[in-house]
């Protein structure tokens, strides 16, 4: 019989996947709606210094469904205190891509005592207009406006065929077009899409702007060059014990798009050598 690696925690069941030998790492996905899988195997090359735990938050991919009530950012965060406590960890460190991100930072000033170092992929300090967003807007004005139609008709919407529209037509600005057939795929594969719209609020009201000076761990920031959360993100430079890279002609998923450069980068910061 296989054992399906999870866990309970403060209610629900989170499902993960660990790999790699070292230091215990928490790998967080972005969001909302989308779950581990699309790291796919580009972080390989840290395995051999981390032990990286991919966490499906809750409501997320193989992890449980919740209460809508319980789909906040600051819930995500005790879960991950949960998870860790049960796991037996004594310091973890975090690293968060976008809306995981935001669940890193909400960690590092709720936990202190129990995070080493706090890696940041593509994540703004607070939720703030992107750079393409108006080409898109007017995608996302005719999509709102087809569900709206059938909510006329119908007196009913098929949330999860919204969300999923939404976000395969918003994907192009945040990967490049190599990636756009394999990533398509992967969105068509996500259920339970409609935490996409149970957490839309939650994110507009995400801000740590003016938190993120009580944060005490090394932190390392990773933009792509043209990603589009760049800008927003510039203001975690304000973080103490920080350093801010760049990683030239990628999108929001640096990972994906330069593995070897990614790695080097984050390697470089866990180990303090150039490798």
């Amino acid at each position: 019989m296989i054992s399906i690696p999870t866990i309970e925690v403060n209610g629900t069941t989170l499902y993960f996947e660990s790999r790699g030998e070292g230091a215990p790492m928490y790998v967080l996905h972005g969001g909302p709606g989308l779950d581990h899988r699309y790291f796919g195997h580009s972080l390989a090359g840290l395995e051999n210094i981390c032990e990286l735990y991919y966490i499906d938050l809750r409501g997320h991919g193989k992890s449980s469904k919740a209460e809508k009530k319980t789909y906040t950012l600051e819930t995500f965060a005790d879960d991950i205190e949960a998870m860790r406590r049960e796991l037996g960890h004594e310091k973890i460190d975090i690293m968060g891509h976008s809306m995981g991100g935001f669940i890193g930072l909400l960690y590092s000033l709720n936990y202190p005592a129990h995070l080493d170092r706090l890696i940041l992929v593509g994540t703004p300090a607070k939720h703030s207009k992107i750079k393409g967003h108006y080409p898109l807007k007017a995608t996302l004005i005719s999509i709102n406006l087809k569900y709206y139609i059938q909510y006329k008709k119908e007196k009913t919407i098929d949330r999860e065929s919204f969300a999923r529209e939404i976000l395969l037509k918003s994907w192009p600005l945040y990967v490049p077009e190599k990636l756009l057939p394999e990533y398509s795929d992967y969105i068509k594969s996500l259920r339970g899409l409609d935490i996409f719209f149970d957490m839309q609020q939650e994110l507009e009201w995400f801000d740590v702007s003016e938190e993120i000076f009580n944060i005490i761990h090394p932190t390392l920031i990773i933009f792509g060059e043209n990603d589009p959360f760049k800008e927003g993100g510039k203001l975690l430079k304000g973080i103490k014990n920080s350093r801010f890279s760049v990683i030239p002609e990628t999108k929001h998923m640096p990972f994906l798009e330069d593995e070897t450069y990614f790695n080097i980068v984050v390697r470089e910061f866990l180990t303090g050598k150039i490798l």
